[in-house]
């Protein structure tokens, strides 16, 4: 009897654990199941929160990207302008007048002149020079046409081909070479003293003092 008993109270109890686990398990099922819900809503709603930034970065993307091209096709782009090369024009050198005295020797393009004295006739009126090559080359010796006389009061007078010993050679000067010669002019007026030689040598001028 008594053992009878004890098994009916061992069943009764296991049959009591066994409907209280039954509620626990139930009980954190359903706990299991709301846990369930609840992550794969939040999934949902993260999922749906990206879609939606990624939509909305894709037309500022285009948007930048379009006003960038649009920037671009708005640049004005200055063409470039070259300035054509130009050639300085070289300036041929003004030579100055060198000034003389007669009897006293100088220096032109390349030759020392010493204009020794001045005779005046009713034909001709004519300067005697010594020239002298003072460079060691041989060089051209040229009296050019606008080699003249200027009197006392400024009258001018021009040169004259005289086919005479006694005219300076105008031809080549071996380098240190000296020749001596008269240039002649047109006779002076009555009553009128040469006053000046305005010498055309190769070029280059000079004007001479003819007063003593």
């Amino acid at each position: 009897m008594n053992d009878e008993k004890k098994i009916i109270d061992k069943r009764s109890s296991f049959r009591g654990w066994k409907e209280r686990n039954r509620g626990k398990s139930q009980q954190r099922k359903y706990i299991i199941g709301i846990a369930a819900v609840l992550l794969i809503f939040s999934t949902l709603i993260i999922y749906q929160y990206l879609d939606i930034k990624e939509n909305a970065s894709v037309p500022a993307m285009n948007a930048k990207s379009s006003t960038g091209s649009n920037d671009s096709s708005s640049i004005k782009v200055t063409p470039k302008i070259t300035a054509p090369e130009t050639t300085p024009v070289v300036t041929p050198e003004i030579t100055m007048n060198i000034i003389g005295k007669m009897g006293t020797p100088f220096a032109i393009n390349g030759f020392e002149i010493n204009v020794t004295r001045v005779d005046s006739s009713v034909l001709y009126t004519n300067v005697w020079i010594i020239a002298k090559n003072i460079e060691n080359v041989e060089k051209p010796f040229n009296i050019g046409p606008s080699t003249v006389v200027i009197d006392n009061i400024g009258l001018q007078y021009e040169r004259v081909q005289v086919k005479r010993s006694a005219e300076i050679v105008q031809t080549n000067l071996a380098a240190r070479a000296m020749r001596e010669g008269a240039i002649f002019f047109e006779p002076l007026r009555e009553d009128r003293s040469p006053k000046k030689l305005m010498l055309n040598l190769n070029g280059q001028k000079a004007e001479v003092n003819l007063e003593k």
